[in-house]
């Protein structure tokens, strides 16, 4: 639906400014990824808004989409795949930031991110995917560069945070940098891999039956 959605709005712009076949491909596929992200954040804080979590929520999505900005990810085969697991993702990371028992371990999940991060810029960043492989060497230079730089922001975050006793939102920031990292780890392919073969085999399972 936003595919078609975008495509309208492209070719409509296209005429207007006299653009090729190319420029309504390349328009359309930035605007359905703008209308995708912008329907998924908006869904998340909805309900995180109703449920009472909507601050804990916004601390992870971003600390989480800064680094999936810069090291990438894996991504699913579906937009519905993506937001349904987007949204049942964030809303139970808001949930367990905003307990009290959580700023107990939160030095654990500190450092295990922190170790995930070195980890993940030496060996997996950039987390391309099949269809946008990344194979230029100064590209992928760039990219390890720019996400140490956000590794090392967030580090001195945290650190700030924790030292001027603002520790509320410490959890949110560092397990959404966790989940992120995570998903640019061979560990976090296989995960979404496997649960989109099972889904896959649902759908056809379900096709038959029809």
């Amino acid at each position: 639906m936003n595919r078609d959605f975008a495509l309208k709005i492209s070719t409509k712009l296209a005429k207007k400014l006299d653009g090729s076949k190319q420029d309504v491909e390349i328009w359309a596929y930035g605007l359905e990824i703008i209308l995708n992200s912008v329907i998924k954040f908006l869904v998340i804080a909805i309900l995180s808004f109703f449920l009472g979590i909507f601050q804990y929520t916004m601390f992870c999505i971003v600390s989480f989409a800064i680094f999936r900005h810069f090291g990438g990810g894996v991504h699913f085969s579906t937009y519905l795949r993506c937001l349904s697991f987007g949204v049942v993702n964030f809303l139970i990371s808001g949930e367990i930031a905003s307990l009290d028992k959580v700023l107990i371990v939160h030095e654990i999940l500190f450092y295990i991110t922190l170790a995930l991060g070195v980890a993940a810029i030496l060996k997996w960043i950039p987390a391309d995917t099949k269809k946008k492989p990344i194979k230029e060497k100064e590209k992928i230079k760039k990219q390890k560069i720019k996400t140490t730089v956000v590794l090392i922001s967030w580090l001195i975050l945290i650190i700030f945070l924790d030292k001027h006793g603002k520790d509320t939102y410490i959890p949110a920031i560092t397990l959404g940098a966790f989940e992120s990292l995570l998903f640019m780890t061979p560990f976090g392919y296989w995960t979404i891999n496997e649960i989109d073969n099972f889904l896959n085999k649902i759908f056809i399972k379900t096709e038959e039956v029809k």
